[in-house]
């Protein structure tokens, strides 16, 4: 069987079995488009450190103060190290961010006003929160004897929060971006709950993954390559445009599914709308990836109200 009969059969056979169901998982390759859009004539950046871990985690220990007031000025610094080697931009402040002492969730006109007197940026890039914490899951193992051990592993979570604003102080941009990895695992003695990590003792770790938020953040303004797991509804009436946008023929699965769409009197219109919003998302066009998601919304479909959420909070639609 040549290759490319035998991946078009490939398709139509997992197909076939996915169509029992209502709803399945498909994972695309795409690209997606750059979220934070700005003009050629706004080059030079300013950033500014608002996050004050005495004023917004005041009920942290000395030691857990210190190391979110290192985290942020970490974070900081990995935005800057990505604006410096981007040679499209130029970073006015290279050597630190301005520290900024925060007096509300966003910069008032007149600190707008007096940062762009100083230092005439065109952007200027704020830190306004830095988090940490640790995520659990508790895994059970049992050995030869049949003994049942279970084991709790720890995963350490950094989140900084951004915006972006132009120099009259109109908000373009505002984001919050997480990295974790796997931190710790303690075993859970006679069914009590394992005692977590102390976040006082994470500084290091913390440091290493703010400085990836911060390099993260920058990745807004460019395309970036990814697999896109989405959840869409089969059935025969999506069949063909299931195979196209498996096989990365998105534009080809827009128009099979934009006549099935336009009747939302019915459930293969409904679900349509939402496979249409999938579909236009892997092309990257998430405008109207947004229109039809809202449209199968509004007739109560709940996979498209799970979108618009997922969206909304990586900072993809507004």
């Amino acid at each position: 069987m040549k290759p490319r009969k035998h991946f078009a059969t490939l398709l139509w056979t997992v197909l076939a079995l996915q169509l029992s169901g209502c709803a399945t998982m498909i994972t695309m390759e795409t690209v997606r488009p750059p979220v934070v859009r700005v003009s050629p004539e706004q080059w030079k950046v300013l950033v500014v450190n608002r996050y004050d871990a005495a004023t917004l985690a005041p009920n942290k220990n000395e030691n857990v103060s210190a190391v979110l007031r290192d985290g942020a000025y970490q974070a900081a610094g990995g935005v800057m190290g990505a604006i410096f080697n981007d040679s499209t931009f130029v970073l006015v402040n290279p050597d630190q961010a301005v520290e900024l002492s925060p007096t509300s969730s966003k910069l008032s006109a007149t600190e707008v006003e007096k940062l762009y007197s100083q230092y005439r940026p065109h952007l200027i890039l704020t830190l306004d929160k830095f988090e940490t914490g640790f995520g659990k899951e508790v895994d059970s193992y049992e050995d030869e004897d049949g003994d049942r051990t279970k084991v709790a592993n720890f995963d350490l979570v950094v989140a900084s929060t951004w915006s972006l604003y132009d120099s009259t102080g109109t908000v373009i941009d505002q984001a919050t971006v997480e990295q974790q990895e796997f931190y710790d695992s303690r075993t859970v003695v006679s069914g009590l709950l394992a005692i977590g990590p102390a976040m006082g003792k994470a500084g290091p770790v913390v440091n290493r993954l703010a400085v990836e938020t911060g390099y993260s953040y920058w990745d807004r303004f460019y395309p970036q390559p990814m697999l896109l797991v989405r959840q869409v509804y089969t059935g025969s009436a999506y069949q063909q445009a299931h195979i196209l946008m498996l096989m990365g023929q998105f534009e080809q699965a827009i128009t099979t599914l934009q006549p099935l769409a336009q009747d939302l009197s019915s459930k293969t219109g409904i679900r349509a709308a939402h496979n249409l919003a999938i579909a236009y998302e892997a092309a990257g066009n998430y405008e109207q990836a947004t229109y039809w998601a809202r449209q199968a919304e509004s007739k109560g479909d709940k996979m498209a109200a799970k979108l618009l959420e997922l969206w909304a909070n990586a900072g993809l639609t507004k």
